[in-house]
């Protein structure tokens, strides 16, 4: 009995001894399967409770890896690309398009009844008259992200030629991470489809292959870049590269929330810019997707949106692990406001923006137009009569800051002489309403009626000339 009882411990100690064996194969095996699977891992990104202020610095060389840290736990979102000899710090770039905002929550109110927002940086424009209805921190230098694409695409549109087709070069593909709409060396696209590309689904690399067909080269058209942001006012920008990837720039990538302001506010006076940026679905077509490539939009604060607000339609959001969550929007109110808000750094960006918007336009009342031009009183020069008359087609009301309504001025503007011939329809003056001179609300005034000249023109021609020599003298 002890002989088999020592025999079977020796046969379980033996077979003890074979199953932990086995086992150490099977974890080591599964240890370099895991390795080799991240080594090839699709990238993606995003969780619902991102913590874009996180940003690690360790550097690598060679391939570029991406590592995203989510708060309250310890997943992670690796991305690796092809060897570069660019070095820079990991986890500054995310797929925007991947990415969920943390849980939206209501924007409370300070006890002034101001706005009590979580961006690190804020402003709300009237795009009107460029008055900042409210404003924290919008002079503090800040990284703004993918809205730096908005600077891009409106260089892009005033280049002409939307329509041209741009084959992609190597040189698009520098200092290229994050969102791309998927282009390589040798394809083709339009330029429209660029501008559709880099704006709707944040494309990086649509944003550098339009730099590269403007000025030649990225540098060249940073260079652009910057030169418009002087001629726009922007002090407190510097842009580094087209895309907004600022883990290439080591801190020259900058802007802030009032001068975001003033690009979003001049791009939107763009017919082309608002268009492209009030797509919420539009199709793109270059070489992989030769029947096209739906797009759809990420600014869910535009109107019909999951966070939609009534009247956005536009502009930009952006988010690296540096700058945060950004976003700049644009608003058309019902009752004809045009406004522009700016947050840099934010995570409730959504609810802030909505709480901007009522705030600012909180701020205003409508006033009623006096339409009566009966004061217009101009001399026709050189015509078959010496008066023509007119009409001001008006808005009912007009908006005006409640604090400000006592100090508007009503004007009629004019010249005192008219020259013939007159049509009808021709613009002869205007109907205005200003306060310190700052125009808030401007209504033209018509001919209603043909005026023929009986100088056979020589006559208006010469009292022209002498007036515009007068005037750029």
């Amino acid at each position: 009995m002890k002989f088999l009882n020592h025999s079977w411990q020796y046969k379980n100690s033996y077979i003890k001894k074979a199953a932990a064996l086995i086992v150490s194969v099977l974890m080591m095996t599964a240890f370099a399967l895991s390795v080799s699977a991240g080594n090839h891992s699709v990238p993606r990104s995003g969780n619902s409770a991102y913590d874009m202020r996180t940003s690690r610095k360790t550097s690598t060389t060679g391939a570029l890896s991406t590592t995203a840290t989510t708060a309250g736990n310890s997943a992670t979102s690796t991305t690796s690309r092809a060897a570069s000899t660019t070095t820079r710090p990991t986890g500054s770039e995310v797929n925007e398009n991947a990415v969920e905002d943390a849980v939206q929550t209501a924007t409370e109110l300070n006890e002034d009844g101001t706005p009590k927002i979580t961006a690190g940086s804020a402003i709300v424009m009237d795009c009107d008259t460029g008055m900042v209805l409210y404003g924290v921190n919008e002079n503090k230098q800040m990284p703004m992200a993918s809205t730096t694409k908005i600077m891009t695409c409106i260089l892009a549109l005033e280049s002409g030629d939307l329509g041209r087709t741009i084959t992609v070069t190597e040189d698009c593909m520098q200092l290229l991470d994050g969102t791309q709409i998927g282009l390589l060396p040798g394809y083709r696209i339009t330029m429209y489809d660029l501008c559709v590309g880099m704006m709707m689904y944040s494309g990086n690399d649509a944003a550098n292959t339009a730099a590269v067909a403007v000025s030649g080269s990225i540098p060249a058209f940073v260079s652009l870049m910057n030169e418009k942001a002087t001629q726009l006012g922007m002090l407190n920008t510097h842009f580094d590269t087209p895309s907004g990837l600022d883990q290439f720039s080591d801190g020259a990538h900058y802007s802030s929330a009032y001068d975001m302001a003033l690009l979003g506010r001049y791009a939107m006076q763009n017919p082309d810019f608002c268009d492209i940026v009030g797509f919420k679905a539009r199709n793109i077509y270059y070489d992989e997707f030769p029947k096209g490539r739906m797009l759809v939009t990420h600014n869910y604060l535009m109107q019909g949106q999951k966070f939609g607000y009534e009247g956005c339609d536009g502009i930009k959001t952006g988010v690296t692990n540096l700058a945060g969550q950004c976003l700049v929007s644009h608003v058309t109110s019902k009752e004809g406001l045009h406004l522009v808000c700016v947050t840099l750094n934010n995570l409730n960006r959504w609810n802030d923006h909505k709480t901007l918007y009522n705030y600012a336009k909180s701020l205003y009342e409508q006033a009623a137009v006096d339409p009566d031009i009966s004061a217009f009183d101009a001399t026709v020069v050189g015509g078959s009569r010496k008066h023509v008359k007119v009409e001001c087609k008006t808005a009912q009301t007009y908006n005006v800051l409640k604090s400000q309504s006592k100090d508007v001025v009503r004007e009629l503007v004019y010249d005192q002489f008219l020259y013939a011939p007159i049509s009808q329809g021709d613009v002869l003056g205007h109907l205005r309403y200003s306060i310190s001179g700052i125009v808030i609300a401007d209504y033209p005034i018509t001919a209603t009626e043909d005026i023929r000249s009986v100088t056979n023109g020589w006559f208006t021609d010469y009292i022209k000339a002498i007036r515009e020599r007068a005037e750029n003298s």
